[in-house]
C-alpha cells in the first residue's frame, strides 16, 4: 500500500478558532487513523509547506489539543516539530521521500487547488483521495454567500479534474457530484463511505436540570432552521406558564446571512429566560449537554451527513428530526421525524418528549443505545483500500 499522507491544513487553519465542526471532527479521526497506520502529515501554511514523518506525526494531536496556548502559539510549536518545511509552494522533494509512493489525502475542504495537485503528480505512483462533504454551496445557494459559493466550486472543480477517487458520507453527495461531471470529460469514481460515530463513553458529569432541556447543535445558519424553533419558543412563551416551559439551549457559532435570528437572539425577551444561546463549546462541554437532554432538535432543511442525530443516538438520546435521506437510511424509525416548516407538530412532539415518564425514557434510551450506528473501522476499510 503506499504511504497515506494526510492534509491537515484545515486543522491549522482552525487553531485558537474555537470549539471543532463537524469536518474539523472528520478530519481528527483521519489523523488518528494516519498516526495507527505509520502515514505522514501534510500542512500548507503561509509560509510553505510543512511535512511530518511518522515519528512527528504521532505527537501532533497533544499539540492541537493544548488549551494553555493561544492559536499563535500553537502554531509555532506546530511549526517546530514539523520533519521538514519549503519556504517555497514547491513541495516536490520531499514528496520523493515518500515510501513506497504517495497516497495524498484531503478530507477538510482546504488546500484543493491545482498547484498543489500537480505536486503531487510528479510522484512515479500516486493517488489522490478527497472527501467532499456536501454539495450545498451548488444546490443551495441561498444558504451561502456569493463568495464561499464561488470557492466551493472552484475546489470542487479542481477535484474533478485532479482526484484519483472521490469520497462522500450519502449516496445524496454522490449522485450529486456525479451530476455534476457530465459534461467535463472527467469521469472520478465516488465511493459513499457514511462518516463513523465514536463519542466515546456517556459523560458521568452529564449536564443535570431540574427542568427538561433540549439541545440544538450547529452553527447558527439560515439551513439550520433555527428560526423554526425560536417561532415555538416564542409562542409556549406567550401562551404557557414560564415554569412549564422546557429549556432550549442553542449550541454552535453564529453563521452568516441570519441577521433576523441573531437579532431575536440578542433582543427576546425569553433569552435568558426559557432560551439560552450557549455560543461553540469543547467537545467535552458539549458532550456534557448533549447527555443531559431531553432531546436532540434537528429541523435542517439539508445536510450532506448530518452527524448529531448520530451523536445524540450514541449517548440514548432521542432526537426529533427532518426527515433526511441520510438519517432516514442509517438511523431509520430512531427519530421522530417532523416536518421541517410545521411549527405545530414540531411543537406537539417537543411537548410529548418532555412529558414522558421515567419508564419510557429508561425504554427509550435503552433502544437507542443498543442500536447500531456506523463506524470509524468500517469507514477507514473502505476508503484505504482505495490506496
Amino acid at each position: 500500500m503506499a504511504t497515506p499522507v494526510l492534509d491537515l491544513s484545515r486543522s491549522f487553519s482552525r487553531l485558537g478558532r474555537g470549539a471543532p465542526t463537524g469536518i474539523d471532527r472528520v478530519e481528527r479521526a483521519y489523523l488518528e487513523e494516519v498516526i495507527r497506520r505509520e502515514g505522514w502529515g501534510l500542512i500548507r501554511t503561509p509560509r510553505g509547506f510543512l511535512m511530518f514523518e511518522p515519528d512527528r506525526l504521532a505527537r501532533l494531536p497533544g499539540y492541537l489539543d493544548r488549551e494553555d496556548l493561544d492559536g499563535a502559539d500553537q502554531a509555532s510549536t506546530i511549526r517546530a516539530i514539523a520533519s521538514s518545511r519549503s519556504s517555497s509552494l514547491s513541495i516536490r522533494k520531499i514528496m520523493w521521500r515518500m515510501p513506497n509512493g504517495l497516497a495524498y489525502m484531503n478530507v477538510g475542504h482546504t488546500n484543493l487547488n491545482a498547484k498543489t495537485m500537480r505536486a503531487m503528480m510528479e510522484m512515479p505512483d500516486h493517488s489522490k483521495v478527497v472527501m467532499i462533504h456536501d454539495t450545498i454551496p451548488l444546490d443551495y445557494p441561498e444558504y451561502q454567500t456569493e463568495a464561499s459559493r464561488a470557492k466551493f466550486i472552484e475546489r470542487l472543480t479542481t477535484v474533478i479534474n485532479f482526484a484519483n477517487n472521490i469520497v462522500v458520507p450519502s449516496d445524496v453527495v454522490r449522485e450529486n457530484i456525479e451530476q455534476r461531471m457530465v459534461g467535463t470529460g472527467h469521469r472520478v469514481p465516488v465511493t459513499v463511505a457514511p462518516l463513523g460515530i465514536d463519542m466515546g463513553s456517556t459523560p458521568l458529569d452529564y449536564e443535570k436540570s431540574e427542568k427538561p432541556y433540549f439541545v440544538v447543535l450547529g452553527t447558527i445558519e439560515p439551513r439550520k432552521n433555527h428560526a423554526l424553533l425560536l417561532d415555538i419558543w416564542e409562542r409556549m412563551n406567550r401562551k404557557m406558564d414560564e415554569e412549564r416551559i422546557p429549556e432550549l439551549r442553542i449550541i454552535g457559532a453564529r453563521g452568516w446571512r441570519n441577521e433576523e435570528v441573531f437579532n431575536r437572539l440578542d433582543n427576546a425577551s425569553y433569552m435568558g429566560r426559557t432560551v439560552f444561546e450557549l455560543g461553540p463549546l469543547s467537545d467535552r462541554e458539549m458532550k456534557r449537554q448533549l447527555a443531559g437532554a431531553t432531546g436532540l432538535l434537528f429541523p435542517s432543511f439539508v445536510e450532506g451527513f448530518g452527524l448529531p442525530p448520530f451523536e445524540a443516538t450514541a449517548f440514548g438520546i432521542p432526537t426529533i428530526s427532518t426527515a433526511l435521506r441520510t438519517t432516514e437510511v442509517h438511523l431509520g424509525d430512531m427519530p421522530i421525524y417532523a416536518d421541517p416548516t410545521d411549527m405545530y407538530q414540531w411543537f406537539r412532539a417537543i411537548r410529548d418528549l418532555a412529558s414522558e415518564d421515567l419508564a419510557e425514557q429508561t425504554r427509550r434510551h435503552a433502544t437507542l443505545r443498543a442500536y447500531r450506528l456506523p463506524s470509524w473501522e468500517k469507514h477507514f476499510d473502505l476508503v484505504f483500500s482505495l490506496i
